[in-house]
């Protein structure tokens, strides 16, 4: 199956994208099916930014699911050097990592897929309307398309290329965990929003400094909001919805955190 093979060397950018910016994350490999659709997670790697995980407002909440329950199965990917917690060894930084202008629009593109596809499924469920509220502010597609028609504007001869296959079946497992195992799905929705708002920008800097004199991409930017108080409300909602799960749903989200990083990295290796 493709899902079982990915490159090693994307450990350390998962954790950037982690749901704790200072955490570690996956050995990278292709998604593959398990207990909630995805395979068990690997070695992580270390990221440089610190945000405590599900604490975007500087306050934790000891009544709150996303800064408890989720944040232990965040806090076990941490690498051994960052944390007593931490179970996992480093890897190498993706500062080492040669990025091109072909390879920023691979990513974006496959960014594009993946954030459409959470904005479209949070959408549909009249059970997550509240929550699909208040992550109004922190949709990315917009920013994206404005990011893809920049470079090629830019740089014409550079042409947008297909969306990836990873990045096309990482969707297809999140419109099936939304349809059959919703609590696995929020996992993955609020990875990829909280990890893009903390251990995301230090990617966008990275980008910005080395291919495009120093511009922060519109994927980076929340017009001007801090993305730390737009995810706050985010955080809010996916308590509340935590707080009508049985033990079951709790624990099928938490379990799901290593394979979102996963997910991550369908996307991230297009940087390499």
């Amino acid at each position: 199956s493709r899902w079982k093979i990915m490159d090693l060397k994307l450990c350390w950018v998962l954790a950037t994208v982690a749901l704790v910016s200072d955490a570690g994350v996956l050995r990278s490999s292709r998604i593959a099916p398990s207990r909630h659709i995805f395979a068990k997670p690997a070695r992580c790697g270390r990221p440089s930014m610190r945000v405590r995980f599900g604490d975007m407002a500087g306050k934790v909440d000891k009544s709150s699911f996303v800064q408890t329950e989720m944040r232990r199965a965040a806090m076990k990917l941490h690498t051994r050097d960052q944390s007593k917690e931490g179970e996992q060894e480093k890897q190498k930084p993706i500062s080492q990592w040669e990025m091109k202008k072909e390879s920023v629009l691979r990513f974006l593109v496959d960014s594009k897929v993946i954030h459409s596809t959470l904005d479209r499924l949070v959408s549909e469920y009249p059970e997550l309307s509240k929550l699909n509220e208040a992550s109004s502010r922190i949709r990315r597609v917009p920013a994206i398309d404005d990011d893809i028609a920049n470079i090629v504007s830019e740089n014409p001869e550079l042409e947008v290329p297909a969306p990836g296959v990873d990045a096309v079946e990482y969707a297809q497992k999140l419109e099936q965990l939304a349809q059959d195992a919703r609590p696995a799905f929020i996992c993955h929705f609020y990875n990829t929003h909280f990890a893009h708002a903390a251990g995301g920008r230090m990617i966008g800097k990275l980008i910005s400094d080395r291919l495009f004199d120093g511009e922060t991409l519109e994927f980076y930017k929340y017009g001007g909001a801090e993305p730390k108080e737009l995810l706050e409300q985010v955080r809010v909602e996916i308590d509340n919805l935590a707080n009508g799960w049985n033990p079951d749903e709790r624990q099928m989200c938490v379990e799901e955190t290593a394979n979102a990083f996963k997910g991550a990295g369908t996307v991230l290796k297009n940087l390499k």
